[in-house]
């Protein structure tokens, strides 16, 4: 078990598909989703790319698990974040189903929020499957 005083975590969210700029739904507030309390507890750091699919009112229709490091065991908690998200049209966006590729890292480590934030970044680049 990992003491969770000393343990600092961040969470990246990397859009693949379509880039940010060129998506017709945007999440509504731009913030950094938080780290899942239950993988935290866990000392469980890892990636995932899911395909989520955005309908023509802006509601997340469907969020699946296309690959994850470890295998399945962040899909539930990051289902849960991003069922959560908001979508609002973005200024080049129509009113229609949009289906989003996005990469979601859990990163823990380092002395500081910076720290762990320098280990995400760089976490984020390297290839997310086994």
């Amino acid at each position: 078990m990992v003491n969770a005083k000393t343990l600092y975590g961040d969470v990246k969210l990397t859009h693949i598909k379509p880039m940010k700029e060129e998506a017709n739904w945007i999440r509504k507030k731009q913030v950094t989703p938080k780290y899942p309390v239950l993988l935290a507890r866990n000392g469980i750091a890892g990636c995932g790319i899911f395909k989520v699919v955005v309908n023509e009112k802006g509601k997340t229709d469907s969020v699946e698990l296309i690959q994850s490091i470890p295998e399945k065991v962040i899909f539930k908690p990051s289902k849960k974040i991003i069922k959560k998200w908001k979508w609002v049209q973005s200024s080049n966006g129509e009113s229609k189903k949009e289906e989003k590729i996005v990469r979601l890292d859990y990163c823990l480590g380092g002395k500081s929020t910076e720290e762990a934030e320098a280990i995400c970044l760089k976490q984020s680049k390297l290839k997310c499957s086994a």
